[in-house]
């Protein structure tokens, strides 16, 4: 029978599955007017590889043809998350007044202007004495809440949806992508159950251990390390992180993840836990830390990296960073693609793609330019400089539109602060453990890890005092950001494309066009 015949007995790429249904995700999630068009053009290319086999390389064929099914299948996903009812936000809408809800602390409480505000599962929802609804999220805001997550509560106050801020930020937007679809004004948030959840206890014991040995301070941004609470961190020195470019470091990420499961693991190998064990027993106790830390998006992605890469060896399997990263952010999207929305997993998926595509160019760039004099060059230097340059660059169009300012000082912060963190990081957590077991040993570690605290503070305040620290970027829009991320697509695909002696070329076209973009959003 005459036909197109598909050969699969040549090696056959199916890698860009995963960054289609991302796409399909995205496309469906932000314009419904593009997801149609990139169905159309990838229907359009698997016909031109059925009917011309020679146009595509046959290596990609069958990519070529399948892709329609990965980009509307994530096409597909997204419109299912719209069509899908949310009761809670639509009895919000109408605005009832006054409800009773009860359910269990999912958040830190955070102090604000008008006292403290914690998000809250729905477990019961009563309107009118009668109970309407359960599930869903509600952030709750109260003069005092005295409640740690995990314990469950009883909330009473009107019921709103969320406000849009006066700088036109959709606050609403921002909570749907933590599962938040109301806020209620509370009179009171009391616990109702005289034992309180382990996740809270979990937090409150582990405050406490890092109190031991620490100034309020230096015990406030090891808090909020460890616990991802940085409520207690002084407004003036989380702002001074923030010029400084190395805020960062003081939230729950990827890193933190990466050095939990690298101390796990560790300490299991030392032990001779086979490997068959040591794996998910490391992965068990990774995603009880991002549970208990409230699972924010930059942690679940890391957490997803750190499964694959843990899960791999188990079945036999090599890992590419970059084929992982796509499958990580599909199946993210897929879970939840109004993350498209929430800006910290903006930063931690531009910073990784920014680091994995950038890297080695800028590598190039650096050894070639700025440690050209020094014979040569630590291998930990030179990274270090090239996977700053890469993140900050990678992150620089998302951090101008979320916070209208760009830190420019943020490269060689980063040389400071990135390999303060680890230790940090490590020390706090030890800290806890110690402080749980034996106090005095706490007080030794936690007193050598406020040195540390006090150095990466120092470096912080000193450098954002610096005039040039930041730059205003009023003038960044959506449609300049798809300008950047167009000019930055040489270097990103110079190490597949170019011979290894022309990538710090484009590493330096970059770099320009980096400061270009930022001087012209500063301007306009």
């Amino acid at each position: 029978m005459d036909g197109p015949v598909l050969d699969l007995s040549p090696p056959v790429r199916l890698d860009l599955w995963a960054l289609l249904v991302a796409v399909g995700v995205l496309a469906g999630t932000v314009a419904g007017p593009l997801a149609a068009a990139l169905v159309l053009v990838s229907v359009v290319v698997a016909s031109v590889a059925a009917v011309r086999p020679g146009v595509i390389p046959e290596g990609w064929r069958v990519m070529a043809l399948t892709g329609p099914l990965f980009v509307g299948g994530g096409v597909g996903i997204a419109l299912l998350h719209a069509m899908a009812s949310d009761p809670l936000l639509e009895l919000a809408a109408v605005e009832p007044g006054e409800v009773v809800v009860v359910g269990r602390v999912i958040s830190a409480p955070v102090p604000t202007k008008i006292g403290y505000r914690a998000d809250v599962h729905v477990e019961h929802l009563w309107y009118e004495e009668k109970e309407v609804l359960r599930g869903g999220g509600i952030q709750a805001y109260a003069g005092d809440i005295r409640a740690g997550v995990g314990d469950r509560v009883r909330v009473d106050g009107k019921l709103q949806r969320p406000e849009t801020k006066e700088d036109g930020f959709d606050y609403g937007q921002y909570l749907q992508t933590r599962g938040i679809s109301g806020v209620i004004y509370a009179k009171g948030v009391a616990p109702v159950d005289e034992e309180r959840g382990w996740v809270g206890r979990v937090h409150r014991q582990t405050s406490l251990a890092l109190g031991y040995g620490l100034r309020p301070r230096e015990g406030a941004v090891v808090r909020g390390m460890v616990l991802g609470d940085s409520s207690r961190i002084p407004e003036e020195l989380e702002e001074a992180f923030q010029r400084s470019g190395i805020t960062h470091v003081l939230a729950i990420s990827g890193q933190h993840v990466a050095v939990l499961a690298a101390m796990i693991y560790v300490v299991l190998r030392l032990f001779a836990v086979p490997m068959l064990f040591r794996n998910p027993a490391t992965l068990g106790l990774v995603w009880l830390y991002i549970f208990v830390a409230g699972a924010p998006p930059s942690a679940i992605r890391a957490g997803v990296i750190a499964t694959f890469v843990l899960a791999a060896p188990l079945f036999g399997r090599q890992i590419s960073p970059l084929h992982f990263m796509t499958t990580m952010l599909a199946a993210v999207l897929a879970w939840n693609p109004l993350l498209i929305y929430n800006p910290g997993f903006q930063l931690s998926v531009a910073a990784v793609f920014g680091i994995l595509l950038l890297r080695k160019p800028l590598l190039s760039l650096v050894k070639s330019t700025v440690l050209r004099p020094i014979k040569e060059p630590p291998e930990l230097l030179s990274n270090l400089l090239a996977v700053s340059l890469a993140a900050q660059i990678a992150t620089a169009p998302i951090v101008a539109t979320s916070f209208d300012e760009v830190s420019v000082i943020g490269v060689l912060t980063n040389l400071v602060a990135v390999p303060l963190s680890g230790p940090i990081l490590s020390l706090g957590l030890l800290g806890t453990l110690a402080g749980n077991i034996f106090v005095p040993l706490a007080y030794l570690i936690n007193a050598s890890n406020g040195f540390l605290v006090t150095v990466l503070a120092w470096v912080a305040e000193a450098a954002s005092a610096l005039p040039f620290a930041a730059v205003a970027t009023p003038g960044a829009t959506l449609p300049l950001v798809g300008l950047f991320y167009l000019g930055c697509l040489p270097a990103a695909i110079a190490e597949a494309t170019l011979p290894e002696e022309r990538w710090s070329r484009a590493a330096g076209l970059l770099v320009v066009w980096a400061a270009l973009w930022i001087t012209l959003v500063a301007l306009l």
